[in-house]
């Protein structure tokens, strides 16, 4: 269910300027320094091990709480929406693993994860109860359900299948093996490194068998020197059913160790009509 994965805002740095005959941003980067440590599997000239730095950053999130924004856009050549999905996925701290799960599907081509679109859903689960609320049409529906070990039910679903592609670590492998990157900048202060990559490898970062003809792809990775990748952007020009469109992903953690999951303001309503 890659294909319902998530689109991109590309977040520029440096000085930009539009390269000739495209409305690609050609980035000049800053002088880089020497003399703070580097992520694992980083080296001045850019990413020499995809496999190390993703692993890092599986380990910087591991067992702890957090919250994941995602998000995928394919626009038209003249600019329409073609589909849109965003998920946002509040995750408690194992082993619960309660989840508060925000999903939205826009556009005539968007996946119909959770109906047809346009349509916005809320998912909450702890150990107990699975209930869910969703807007169609400006009308509201909820739902509940016991068994919270039902496979829809389930924060490994949202996370794995609809958000990333199996999770934090395979999916952010995936995208840096199919980059040659370069470090763009480091912050002495944050020890924050800003990876970019615009020479294409391979194409698993697309992750969608109806996409060909993948051109003009970016990337940028925003890496603390433990390896947690706080972001990563991507944007790329293909062809989806013979029509030439423009592809957005990005990938955001937030309040890492410091999110709750508490019970959202439905939760009587849904508890008593579900």
């Amino acid at each position: 269910m890659r294909r319902a994965l998530v689109a991109v805002l590309v977040v520029l740095a440096g000085c930009s300027a539009l390269a000739p005959g495209t409305d690609r941003p050609t980035v000049t980067p800053a002088p880089v320094p020497t003399d703070s440590p580097l992520p694992p599997g980083v080296e001045p000239g850019g990413v020499t091990d995809p496999a190390a730095l993703a692993t890092a950053h599986g380990a910087a999130l591991g067992n702890r709480s957090y919250t994941l924004v995602t998000n995928r856009t394919v626009r038209a050549a003249n600019g329409s929406l073609r589909s849109a999905l965003t998920v946002r996925l509040a995750l408690s701290a194992a082993p619960a693993r309660d989840y508060h799960a925000r999903v939205s599907v826009e556009g005539p081509g968007a996946p119909l994860v959770i109906g047809e679109p346009p349509t916005r859903a809320e998912y909450w689960a702890n150990d107990e109860v699975y209930l869910r609320r969703q807007t169609i049409d400006n009308r509201t529906e909820y739902s509940r359900y016991d068994d919270t070990d039902a496979y829809v039910g389930t924060w490994s679903f949202w996370l794995g299948t609809v958000a990333l592609d199996l999770g934090p670590e395979t999916d952010l492998r995936s995208t840096l093996e199919g980059f040659e990157t370069r470090v763009a900048d480091r912050s002495p202060e944050s020890g924050r490194v800003h990876l970019v990559g615009t020479t294409v490898r391979s194409e698993g970062f697309v992750g969608d068998s109806a996409v060909d003809d993948v051109e003009n792809a970016t990337l940028h990775a925003f890496v603390a020197e433990s390896g947690f990748v706080a972001s990563y952007h991507v944007v790329y020009d293909a062809t989806v059913d013979g029509e030439r469109v423009r592809v957005r992903r990005s990938v955001r953690f937030e309040r890492v160790g410091a999110t709750t999951v508490d019970r959202p303001t439905w939760y009587g309503e849904a508890m008593e009509r579900g």
